[in-house]
């Protein structure tokens, strides 16, 4: 007769926590965006990656695996309605009209939507807590009605 015995194995994820973040762009005059293309000024905001781990993980059988990297994206939750622009759509629940949202990279460059970008700040080795910063806008794609304007997009983090 043979025995076979199986020991308690914990399968734990490396991944760093991103809470939500909402970014209030204020009440615009409609004159204030003159023509199509127009934008308000930038507000600055950041996405926290708080708690990363270390890069080192134990794997099934005691592999240890290295993470080189951590590599992020902005998605839009509704429409884009100018992607080499980086604007999106209002969504449903937004009763204004001829203006989408625009995001920027902390430079203020237009930060591609749907795209990975390397997290270069990451430490392998202790990891740690970081920030990336961006830059969001309005601006004008058509015809404004004023009203509410708001949309949402999704921050994806890829760990390889």
């Amino acid at each position: 007769m043979m025995s076979v015995s199986v020991t308690s194995t914990a399968i734990t994820t490396l991944a760093c926590t991103t809470p939500d973040v909402i970014v209030p762009l204020g009440s615009h005059a409609a004159t204030e965006m003159g023509s199509m293309g127009s934008t308000t000024v930038a507000v600055n905001f950041h996405i926290s990656m708080n708690n990363c781990p270390a890069g080192l993980g134990t794997g099934i059988g005691g592999i240890t695996t290295v993470l080189p990297a951590i590599q992020y994206r902005i998605d839009a939750a509704t429409t884009v309605a100018n992607s080499a622009q980086s604007v999106v759509t209002l969504d449903s629940s937004s009763s204004a009209t001829g203006v989408g949202v625009q995001l920027l990279d902390g430079n203020g460059a237009v930060m591609p939507l749907a795209t990975y970008k390397t997290f270069s700040g990451y430490d392998t080795t202790n990891g740690g807590s970081y920030i990336i910063p961006f830059k969001a806008r309005y601006y004008r794609t058509g015809n404004i009605t004023p009203g509410s304007a708001n949309t949402s997009m999704t921050f994806t983090m890829l760990y390889q």
